[in-house]
């Protein structure tokens, strides 16, 4: 027997061995194969992603093309018909071109040779706004009528067959960015399919090789499923004998059992669970959680499904809560439910909870009864106004009470002695104060001993109050005090007594007029104010009817106002007059009045009489109607603001005022004057704008400032033709006005509302897209000359500046040159070096003409603020915005330590390091405001001295043997 046993173990132990080195072999077979299925996979999708990519591209180009086929169509649009709208679409259609060229630039980052046709793309569209587009619509608004008539002149052809060569250009590069994305597509599209075709080998043989693992793995299986199916029932069989004893505890019990299958949300109930609700098993299933849910009350159920969630992280061992649940016939039974998981997942996820209900409704019922006793009674306690003391007596050597101990106070023992309540429990009261009467021992000590109550009243002169003191003993050596500051009481009665006298004296000295009647209406009392606003003596109105002496209109419509004494008299309560209450006093003199008028009652609430009390409001009314008035007025240029204008539109959108017309009003250069100038200079231009309307405007028209650069005119009773006419008025007035050199410039956009029939919005939308027409079409050509002025004002104010820019220029496009830059670009680098210094004319002359050693640590820091005025100038207009960053960073040093933001090595523009090293050789072999010019030897040593400090080393070597021609 013992070597059977030991076969059998053998045995037992080989199969398990077999199982588990077939289940390795599996598992590995499946990690390979799952390797390189992700692999394949990533590949695809990788190559998928590559593949949408390009077909972005294509699309962007695609919008690119339309694009400027409607800029094309809205040029042609124009300049056959005249029509402006084609203008808006022109601006719509370029803003979405750059659009479009900006998402496809992101789209081809990586793309060099993409990137390269983008920028010549944006170049030759750019060119051909400038050079064509905008000659054209310039050239048709100078057309008069028919437009057929002009077609063959010889200015108009050369801007078509400009047009038409750029035009060709652009489509030619469109044409090579999508034939190079398809060539893409295509090469993408056959590097997915490579990788799908991997992929469905493998999808083949993965299983196969699976397959064969298993089957030589299954041998040894059935064998250990045939020893585990013999153990689990034997098991089984052990496991309902204990189901049976459990079942009997259970219905012994009277308890509700569940068991939560917690993956699949069922839950298994016995008769008693459902019992203790009222219902039977069989109405409640099939049971789930939400069952549970229904039953119970919301707030016990969040409560409830939290303890759960602890008991799922581990943070108890068991879970256990009192809920509310709902009875069948509609009443809360209180149940203590309570379970713990018996089952878990490899990733301690639970599976299978079980628990116990047990009704606790009974014991739920006691507990809120005694918590509801005490709480009637603290709140009693706590209520009291009264302060509440319980003491014991204490008593000296010959049973003398000459002390006493608190043992418990309430809440309003602090508020009524002045003494903290958590200081005082358990302390003496010689403890807690330093002088204590012996008449508080005496009487309280008499109550404690003899349980013969008292009330007295007692003053601590530690306490500085006076006290009413009820005291009774509820057992022996023991009293309770209720306690009662009266000091306030007493103080009151005292001045009770000396109001009463001072109250006539006051009533006759207030500034306010005081009037008092019978419960007639007959006046009794006036006092000095009431004498000198109504214009009567006091012993001469008294007894006369008060409307008599008090005479009152309405403001606006100035009808007899209500007498409010008869009013207060019928109502029986307090009345207010209106604001704009006028009082005519006996001389017949008038003025504004705020009054109210209350009932005189007695000590049984009847009314004896009224009393009246007003106050001359004139000059507040003005203050009102002054504080009004600025609140309706943009306090910048003293204009009425939004407010104002959102008010009186809606009073003049009315028959009387038709026609209406509407003028928009938009501040060219707003933003270029407070970059060059600052926001004074933008302060002092919008001023300026709003002073020539106010004087070219005529009386009756309505001007509003409601938003930064922004004006709109309301003109009532005004046609198209004479807000023409007054939209030249003004453009005339303006153009003799300048800020700082700068012309003043507006563009205006007006419409005309001719009947109630049409909606005000669309009306201002017409005038505002009129606005915005003319801006577009005059905005480029006039920053262009505001530049040009800058930056002739600029060379004026020192007259080394002119010849020292135009010597970087030189400099800067020769370099430019050398380094084999595009023409375009040289230009642009040309243009830099003019303008490197354009940011100086917002600096004041004083800083400007110091050394760098001479100035203040401030005058310093606003000097180095010249590159950055420089660029914001620039980058306003689009012309100039290529170069605009150059300007900006031709100040950076190559070791990080220029300015404005500290870039270092290859961070800094290529173009702005040609245009710092065009500058600094300039700077010293040219004319020098600060110290004597040097050779061009001695500057070729000075740069080689700066090469990894200041400048790039290779950059210098090329200026330096390339440029200037030096060994």
């Amino acid at each position: 027997m013992e070597n059977k046993e030991g076969e059998f173990s053998i045995k037992e132990h080989s199969i398990t061995r077999r199982f588990i080195i077939g289940l390795v072999l599996i598992l590995a077979a499946l990690l390979v194969i799952g390797y390189i299925k992700m692999s394949l996979t990533t590949r695809a999708i990788e190559t998928n992603r590559k593949l949408s990519h390009t077909y972005d591209v294509i699309t962007e180009t695609k919008s690119l093309m339309r694009t400027f086929l409607n800029i094309r169509i809205a040029e042609r649009g124009y300049l056959l018909t005249g029509d402006r709208r084609y203008l808006q679409e022109i601006g719509v259609s370029s803003y979405s071109f750059d659009q479009h060229l900006i998402k496809l630039s992101i789209l081809t980052r990586g793309d060099e040779v993409q990137q390269q046709r983008l920028k010549d793309l944006k170049e030759t569209f750019n060119e051909l706004i400038v050079r064509a587009v905008q000659p054209i619509l310039a050239f048709r608004d100078t057309l008069t009528g028919e437009v057929t008539v002009h077609i063959e002149e010889d200015e108009l052809n050369q801007l078509m067959e400009i047009s038409k060569s750029l035009s060709l250009e652009l489509e030619s590069i469109l044409d090579q960015i999508e034939r190079s994305e398809y060539e893409l597509l295509a090469i993408r599209q056959q590097e997915v399919d490579f990788w799908y075709s991997l992929d469905r080998i493998l999808a083949f043989l993965g299983p196969a090789l699976i397959i064969l693992i298993t089957f030589l793995a299954g041998r040894g299986a059935v064998v250990r499923l045939d020893r585990y199916r013999r153990q689990q029932e034997r098991d089984q069989r052990e496991l309902r004998s204990a189901r049976d004893r459990f079942a009997s505890v259970i219905k012994g019990s009277n308890l509700g059992t569940w068991e939560w299958n917690i993956v699949t949300g069922t839950v298994q109930i016995n008769d008693s669970w459902a019992a203790l609700l009222g219902y039977t098993k069989e109405e409640l299933e099939p049971v789930t959680i939400e069952t549970f849910k229904r039953l119970t009350e919301s707030e016990d159920f969040e409560r409830s499904f939290s303890l759960l969630q602890k008991h799922f992280r581990g943070e108890i061992d068991f879970y256990s809560c009192d809920v509310r649940m709902q009875h069948k016939d509609g009443h809360w039974v209180w149940i203590l439910d309570r379970g713990q998981v018996i089952s878990w997942d490899e990733e301690h996820n639970p599976l299978i909870m079980t628990g116990t209900h047990a009704d606790i409704s009974k014991r739920v019922a006691d507990a809120q009864a005694l918590a509801r006793s005490e709480e009637e009674n603290r709140k009693i306690f706590e209520s009291m106004n009264q302060g509440f003391a319980y003491c014991q007596i204490l008593l000296d050597e010959n049973g003398v009470p000459n002390d006493y101990r608190i043992l418990r106070v309430n809440q309003n023992f602090e508020v009524q002695t002045g003494l903290e309540n958590k200081n005082s429990v358990g302390k003496r009261i010689t403890e807690l104060i330093d002088v204590v009467e012996p008449y508080w021992f005496q009487y309280n000590g008499k109550v404690a001993l003899t349980g013969e109550s008292m009330t007295f009243e007692a003053y601590n002169a530690g306490l500085h109050r006076l006290f009413r003191i009820s005291s009774f003993s509820p057992e022996h050596g023991y009293f309770v005090m209720i306690i009662d500051d009266i000091t306030q009481q007493k103080e009151t009665e005292a001045q009770l007594i000396y109001e009463k006298n001072l109250f006539e004296t006051t009533l006759l000295s207030v500034g306010d007029g005081v009037i008092s009647t019978d419960a007639q209406g007959n006046v009794q009392f006036m006092n000095k104010a009431a004498e000198t606003l109504t214009g009567w003596n006091a012993e001469e109105a008294k007894g006369r009817r008060f409307e008599e002496v008090f005479k009152i209109l309405c403001g606006k419509d100035r009808q007899a106002c209500p007498d409010p004494v008869r009013q207060v008299l019928e109502q029986k309560r307090a009345i207010e007059l209106a604001d704009d209450t006028i009082l005519i006093a006996r001389d017949g003199f008038e003025r504004y009045i705020n009054d109210s008028a209350a009932p005189i009652l007695d000590a049984r609430m009847q009314i004896t009489g009224v009393v009246l009390v007003f106050r001359d409001s004139t000059e507040q009314r003005k203050k009102q109607r002054e504080i009004l008035s600025l609140s309706f007025t943009d306090p910048l240029t003293r204009l009425n603001n939004r407010r104002y204008y959102d008010q009186v539109k809606q009073e003049l959108d009315t028959e009387p005022y038709y026609p209406l017309t509407l003028v928009v009003a938009d501040v060219n250069g707003l933003k270029l004057t407070n970059d060059a100038f600052g926001h004074e200079a933008g302060d002092e231009l919008l001023r300026k704008v709003a002073e020539v309307m106010r004087k070219t405007c005529r009386e009756d028209d309505i001007i509003s400032r409601i938003g930064g650069d922004e004006f709109v005119l309301l003109l009532p009773q005004t046609d198209a033709l004479h807000a023409q006419t007054i939209v030249k008025r003004l453009n005339a007035a303006l153009q003799r006005e300048h800020i700082k050199g700068i012309q003043v410039s507006v563009s205006f956009g007006y419409a005309v509302k001719e009947e109630d029939g049409d909606h005000f919005e669309d009306t201002f939308k017409m005038a505002e897209d009129v606005m915005y027409q003319n801006k577009l079409a005059s905005s480029l050509s006039f920053k262009k000359q505001v530049i040009s002025s800058l930056l002739e004002r600029l060379f004026s104010q020192d007259p080394t500046l002119e010849e020292h820019s135009r010597k970087v220029a030189e400099l800067a496009a020769s370099f430019a040159h050398v380094l084999g830059y595009q023409e375009h670009q040289i230009q642009e680098m040309r243009l830099a070096g003019t303008y490197h210094d354009l940011g100086k004319i917002a600096i004041s002359p004083a800083i400007i003409n110091k050394s760098s050693k001479e100035m203040t640590r401030s005058e310093l820091l606003e000097f180095k603020r010249h590159a950055e005025i420089g660029y914001n100038i620039l980058r306003s207009v689009g012309e100039y915005a290529p170069f605009s960053e150059a300007v900006l960073h031709h100040h950076e040093r190559w070791d990080g330590n220029g300015y404005p933001q500290g870039l270092k090595h290859e961070d800094i523009p290529q173009e702005a390091q040609i245009l710092a090293i065009a500058n600094i050789y300039a700077d010293l072999v040219g004319p020098r405001l600060h110290g004597a010019c040097v050779s061009e030897e001695e500057a070729v040593t000075l740069l080689r001295e700066r090469k990894n400090t200041q400048f790039n080393p290779v950059l210098i070597e090329t200026f330096i043997t390339k440029v200037l021609n030096k060994a």
